[in-house]
């Protein structure tokens, strides 16, 4: 019951956000389960790009970025199944696009793997991360190929 009372206590922004964040997640992680990763190169930044600097977000796209994080976390908090940084990265970047923020998502594999990559999904908005949070530099980020 505490859960239900928590959530009775949210502003209606929250909980709308938390809704979508939910609807979007589980799009997210049946996409991710079903569709190839090569069929994802066109969402992923440019490896050129990654290492750009990045503009700061104005006033209203960081209050878009502060619910749609709270909302992406406490989604991944209540799932019932385990919803790793892909379907997160995903999510939140969809939600964002509704809002009219820039997002970059990275794709990347750990520089210190031998046999088994280790892959991870992070999301940034300007200089702010949103999913993902990791130390960047122990990552190669894949980039996508020229059309």
């Amino acid at each position: 019951m505490p859960k239900l009372r928590t959530m009775a206590d949210m502003p209606a922004g929250e909980w709308l956000g938390f809704v979508e964040a939910a609807a979007f997640l589980a799009w997210a992680r049946l996409l991710v389960w079903i569709v190839p990763l090569k069929f994802w190169r066109g969402q992923i930044a440019d490896g050129v790009e990654a290492k750009g600097e990045l503009p700061p977000l104005t006033e209203r796209e960081r209050a878009a970025v502060l619910v749609v994080s709270r909302s992406v976390a406490r989604a991944v908090r209540n799932a019932p199944v385990a919803l790793i940084c892909l379907p997160q990265a995903l999510a939140a970047r969809w939600m964002l696009r509704r809002r009219g923020v820039a997002t970059q998502l990275y794709l990347g594999t750990r520089q210190a793997a031998e046999e088994d990559r280790e892959f991870h999904a992070w999301l940034k908005a300007g200089r702010t991360w949103i999913t993902g949070h990791c130390n960047e530099t122990e990552y190669v980020t894949f980039t996508r190929k020229p059309a």
